[in-house]
């Protein structure tokens, strides 16, 4: 606010300090040299402090001769000596009258506005002072009360919530700067970053086609920055044409232009390709190695039987990268295997702390990632070139409310999640997916995972916590069970839980799940639809499930109909496959799928082919295509009694009544 009410200041002293005419006005038509010299003698007492002198002055000057812009200038400083003396009202008036005469000077009058906008602003009225503001002819004022014009405009709107005028003020205001390197020292520079990368892409392509006509550097730095920011996001023609606008208008500017011709060579390498170049980033080293080492021998066994199917034809070749356990030098990998090694695929992300970055590095390079876990990103944010073989948090939910699942289940829910990205990922796709199907969400829970005491939340969610709004049953309830002579020492409270949901979505991990689940019962909650995720497949739900009742969740079919591939793994490896092994393996049956028809030049070929595909196919499961990311058909599993069975769907008109 400080920073703000000295621009006030400035903008008002330095519209006092002298009136420069339009170019080509000759200042006897607007102006007489008797009236500039008063003019001048009152600018000097002014400064000199005698504010009060030059007001007497100003105002008991004879004002029956005065031209329209001599009016018009008087009304304006009688207008900034009031405004100096906080008398905002009266500087209000002033500014007004000037306006009325002020039209020949068109300086003058841009230099009122600003005067009038600043005295709104100091009485608080944004909404006056931003639309006196908007019919300012900045462009008659010099360049420094300009600067001050911008600087005021992207403050009031920035305060209005009015992005883009907020952005169009910051272009404007550093519009004269020419190099790089003295746009980036630019206080304001930051908040231009900030401002534009707020936009949507479509507000963001509109304001730069605003300015196309202006000569700014700036302009055609934020055109260059928006293009890799599309072609990274894996929007290549749209990246692409923008380029072409910045090189085609910008050219001038030789930072721009090397820039634009830096980046179209990265682009002409990111190009190469060779389509039997495959890409295995894993942690050969550091506390995950062993399961490296497990997911190597299923990478082992997919580009045997992967050269083995195309017999005859160039061999498929894969170069296996080190991640560490870590993400960063996971994404550093990625840069290397296609820089280096031009790779059509990278197979990765073995745990979604890896999976994410090593995915969006991909996606900069527009390379096909295979991802053997999840990954826990927006869904805006994932494409088509990429693919999760565990099947994604899109998918999963997507399967949770196909309409056979909530003929069976129920149209009322509930979800419990941990308050992590993984969690966040799954909440927000459920409520995505509730609104679309009509779902009544009566729930919805978090919970800490790194406790281990999760009975609060449960309390939270059936009712029980806040037993003030319950204070009438609650009474009711002790009074019955006063009477009662048996009493039960299991009870642990009076009130009955609140299950106004049909099923529960529990997206826990199972060590998580085996905490959160028991405190159902402890609070009298029975025989309730718990829905969970791939992961309750494990051997830690299986052993604890028969204290836990009947549990359900979504994940892979996993029986496989064909023995041959299993017989064959262990003919070779002399051990059964598990679930890391066969993910491993099934990329590549992903990658036979995509090439079994064509082998791909360059990557927009292969982008193409993948675009093109309706559905991909592995030992696990189906991918379909499905508005550009790629979702995994899964299946609803019960599991009891350490046993996993397949849930025969009730195909129902209605859904089955609350529990």
């Amino acid at each position: 606010m400080k920073k703000i009410i000295s621009i006030v200041a400035l903008i008002v002293l330095c519209s006092c300090s002298g009136i420069s005419l339009l170019s080509g006005s000759d200042p006897s038509d607007l102006y007489t040299e008797k009236f500039l010299t008063f003019i001048n003698a009152v600018k000097e007492d002014y400064k000199k402090g005698q504010s009060e002198i030059a007001l007497k002055k100003l105002q008991g000057y004879q004002t029956e001769t005065l031209l329209p812009t001599e009016k018009a200038l008087r009304r304006n400083l009688i207008g900034v000596i009031n405004f100096g003396e906080k008398n905002y009202e009266q500087a209000i008036y002033n500014f007004g009258l000037a306006l009325s005469s002020s039209r020949l000077d068109k300086n003058l009058t841009a230099q009122i506005h600003l005067n009038l906008a600043s005295s709104h602003y100091k009485m608080g009225y944004l909404d006056r002072a931003f639309s006196t503001l908007s019919i300012t002819d900045f462009r008659s004022l010099d360049t420094q009360e300009a600067k001050k014009f911008h600087k005021l405009n992207y403050s009031i709107a920035n305060e209005l919530e009015k992005p883009s005028s907020a952005m169009r003020s910051l272009i404007w205001f550093l519009s004269s700067i020419d190099s790089l390197s003295a746009l980036k020292s630019e206080p304001m520079y930051e908040k231009l970053m900030g401002s534009f990368f707020q936009l949507e892409e479509n507000q963001k392509r509109r304001l730069l086609q605003e300015f196309e006509d202006e000569p700014f550097l700036v302009v055609g730095y934020l055109g260059y920055l928006e293009a890799e920011k599309l072609y990274y996001k894996g929007k290549k023609d749209e990246a692409k044409d923008l380029l072409e606008w910045v090189d085609d208008r910008y050219n001038k500017f030789q930072e721009i232009s090397l820039l634009v011709t830096n980046f179209k060579f990265r682009l002409d390498n990111f190009t190469k390709m060779n389509p039997h170049s495959i890409g295995v980033i894993l942690p050969r080293s550091g506390d995950k190695v062993e399961f490296g080492k497990r997911a190597l021998i299923g990478i082992d066994n997919g580009i045997r039987e992967l050269n083995n199917k195309f017999e005859g034809k160039p061999p498929f070749e894969i170069f296996v990268k080190d991640s560490e356990g870590s993400g960063v030098v996971g994404a550093y990998r990625v840069k290397e295997l296609v820089e280096k090694n031009y790779v059509s695929v990278i197979i990765g992300g073995l745990f979604s702390s890896e999976a994410t970055k090593e995915y969006l590095e991909a996606r900069k390079h527009g390379v096909f990632f295979i991802s053997l876990s999840q990954i826990y990103l927006p869904k805006e944010e994932k494409n088509h070139l990429l693919l999760e073989i565990p099947g994604s948090v899109e998918s999963l939910v997507d399967n949770l409310f196909s309409p056979k699942m909530l003929a069976h289940f129920g149209k009322k829910a509930a979800v419990i999640y941990p308050d992590s990205d993984r969690g966040r990922a799954y909440v927000d796709e459920f409520w995505r997916k509730a609104k679309i199907h009509d779902v009544k969400v009566t729930g919805v829970k978090t919970y800490d995972k790194s406790k281990t005491d999760h009975r609060e939340t449960i309390q939270k969610l059936l009712g029980l916590k806040y037993k003030r709004e319950r204070e009438e049953e609650l009474a009711i309830m002790e009074d019955i069970h006063a009477l009662e002579k048996n009493h039960s020492m299991r009870r642990i409270q009076n009130l009955k839980p609140i299950i106004d949901f049909d099923w529960v979505f529990v997206p826990a991990f199972p060590n998580e799940a085996l905490q959160l689940i028991p405190s159902f019962t402890y609070y009298d909650a029975f025989n309730l639809n718990i829905i969970g995720g791939p992961s309750w497949r494990s051997t830690s739900m299986s052993k604890e499930s028969h204290k836990l009742g009947s549990l359900y969740f979504v994940g892979d079919d996993f029986s496989i109909k064909d023995n041959t591939f299993i017989n064959k793994f262990i003919d070779r490896y002399k051990v059964r496959p598990r679930l890391i092994e066969i993910r491993a393996y099934d990329a590549f049956k992903v990658i036979s799928s995509v090439l079994s028809e064509t082998s791909p030049g360059t990557r927009d070929e292969l982008e193409m082919l993948i675009r093109n595909k309706e559905n991909l196919s592995g030992i696990t499961g189906k991918w379909t295509l499905n508005d550009g990311v790629w979702i995994k058909t899964m299946v609803p599993l019960k599991l009891r009694r350490g046993k996993i069975e397949d849930v025969i769907l009730q195909n129902n008109e209605e859904p089955k009544s609350t529990l």
